[in-house]
């Protein structure tokens, strides 16, 4: 308690932060799952200032790194960070520090001088030998499966912490972590923990909205900024780097506003000045790719806009926790257009530097998940969002603060009872022959898709395969994923031979009265009347599936 006072300059302890301290403190593994501004940072910087030892922390961004360095200088706690542009004079200086027993208390690191770096490897493996290696950190664990199993190949390497360094303990914190990544985080990292110390999802404070792209989208934009936000501070997405610069241009240029743009192929001295005068206020909005903001902690961010739309639901919730981390209001804007997403497919699909077809799919489903919730108009935004990290969330409580609940437009409900049976029937089918599907290999398998998936699934044989080809695709995922909400399509995770998880469908005790009326109709004639007598017994259970959408004036 004197260290929270004195060293970090607060009263009290926020929700199950001392449970995760006292875990620390007491040598163990932890996993850390709490939502962006609850305070994760404090559960391995705490320890570290009142224990001896250096506690190593893997972060993932330069943005981060010098982020959270800056802060802790400021509060004079012993910290240095290593990254690869740093003068070999600092990198010397740092080097000697930790062989002498002089060890600063943390030393941030990214992965790949954690993985490439020999001296750095002879260093940490002299100061683990003096028994002074407190304890490894790793900072945005969700990447181990976001970034290590596309394109940075240092996170795969993070499972070597274990065998390199044994005994140290693993501390993985993330806000960003739906079942199947808190399994891949868990298992690769080979954590032993007492339990997940996980919070809500729910940033009561944000309010969600999803625009549709129109003629002018930055005009629209810098109308919404002026009108709403004219002297507050703010975050503007961008998938290109071109399209940051230009976006950046046209607000400072044509509207007058304060901007400046951010990427990885800014010059690092250059990116360190963005991110002082933006954390300063003296600039207003940085427009950026997703090499700005993990990590960034600066509380009264009033507004992230995504001007282009984002990767994966995970990337999406990452990127709006941004906002108001002081706990007062805060607006997350996400705009969106059906010609930008079948653009962003078909980028993927072309992509020569994505390794594998699964690696592919991984991407692709990812990207329809984020249309599927921008074109979904009348479930609470808040509830798309939380169910997606596997929780409940009653949108009573949403308090009106996403568009959707705003929205007073009448509904339209479209009947898909029939669709919903024999998305079950088809379900149990294929599920009986040992395949397994994702929520879009079931909507496809109902389309009666013939891509090579399904194909390679052998499962295209099916007689209520493509039973329902008269249908369009969205409205076929809508189905699903109503089915998923609903509580009849149960999710399970799944381990896949390169080390992995997968989510996949199964049926859930919900479904069983579907599946029992399919089972009569196959049933032999010995079987039926048993068959029969369950069927009758949970008639009345029988679901009603609805698509609804806004009734339009």
């Amino acid at each position: 308690m004197r260290a929270l006072r004195n060293e970090f300059g607060l009263q009290f302890f926020r929700a199950l932060q001392l449970k995760a301290i006292c875990e620390v403190m007491d040598g163990r593994d932890v996993f850390v799952l709490f939502p962006t501004g609850s305070g994760k940072s404090l559960t391995f910087q705490l320890p570290a200032v009142v224990q001896d030892g250096l506690t190593v922390v893997v972060s993932p961004l330069r943005s981060l790194i010098v982020d959270q360095h800056r802060a802790l200088r400021k509060r004079q706690i012993d910290v240095e960070y290593l990254l690869g542009d740093t003068p070999e004079s600092q990198k010397q200086a740092v080097r000697q520090r930790c062989r002498n027993g002089n060890a600063p208390k943390l030393l941030y690191l990214t992965p790949e001088m954690l993985q490439m770096s020999d001296s750095m490897v002879s260093v940490l493996k002299q100061v683990h030998s003096q028994n002074k290696l407190r304890r490894f950190v790793i900072d945005e664990a969700h990447l181990i499966t976001d970034w290590g199993r596309t394109f940075r190949d240092s996170y795969v390497h993070l499972s070597q912490i274990r065998v390199m360094y044994p005994g140290v303990p693993i501390s993985a914190l993330t806000a960003t972590a739906n079942a199947e990544v808190q399994e891949d985080i868990i298992s690769r990292l080979n954590l032993n923990i007492r339990e997940q110390l996980k919070l809500s999802f729910n940033r009561q404070n944000l309010d969600y909205e999803v625009r549709l792209k129109k003629k002018d989208p930055v005009g629209d934009m810098a109308a919404y900024i002026l009108e709403n936000h004219p002297r507050d501070t703010g975050i503007v997405y961008c998938t290109s780097r071109d399209r940051c610069e230009e976006v950046a241009k046209m607000l400072r240029e044509k509207y007058n506003l304060s901007a400046r743009h951010y990427h990885a192929q800014v010059a690092d001295g250059d990116k360190n000045r963005v991110q002082e005068l933006w954390s300063s206020g003296e600039v207003q909005i940085i427009v950026a790719t997703i090499a700005f903001g993990m990590g960034i902690d600066k509380a009264e961010v009033r507004f992230v806009i995504h001007f282009s739309i984002p990767g994966s639901l995970k990337a999406y919730y990452q990127e709006t926790g941004r906002a108001g981390r002081d706990g007062k209001l805060a607006h997350c804007i996400l705009y969106y257009s059906q010609a930008e997403y079948f653009g962003r497919m078909d980028r993927i699909i072309k992509d020569k530097d994505i390794k594998t077809d699964i690696e592919r799919q991984w991407q692709l489903d990812d990207l329809k998940h984020v249309m599927r919730y921008c074109t979904n108009e009348v479930r609470c935004r808040r509830q798309q969002v939380l169910a997606y990290f596997g929780e409940e969330f009653d949108p009573a409580h949403c308090r009106q603060l996403c568009n959707n609940c705003r929205n007073q437009d009448g509904i339209l409900s479209e009947d898909h009872t029939d669709t919903a049976q024999k998305a079950v029937r088809l379900f149990e089918n294929l599920q009986r022959s040992g395949a397994r599907l994702t929520r879009n290999q079931l909507a496809l398998a109902l389309k009666g898709s013939r891509v090579k998936d399904m194909v390679k699934k052998g499962v295209t044989n099916d007689p209520l395969y493509g039973s329902c080809s008269n249908l369009q695709q969205n409205v076929l995922e809508r189905v699903v994923e109503e089915m998923c909400h609903a509580g009849m399509l149960a999710s399970e995770v799944v381990q896949n031979g390169s080390g992995y998880s997968n989510t996949y469908l199964s049926v859930s005790h919900q479904a069983r009265p579907a599946l029992c009326l399919a089972s009569y109709a196959r049933a032999s004639p010995v079987a039926r009347p048993r068959c029969k007598r369950a069927a009758e017994r949970t008639e009345e259970t029988q679901y009603r599936i609805s698509r609804q959408k806004p009734r339009r004036p």
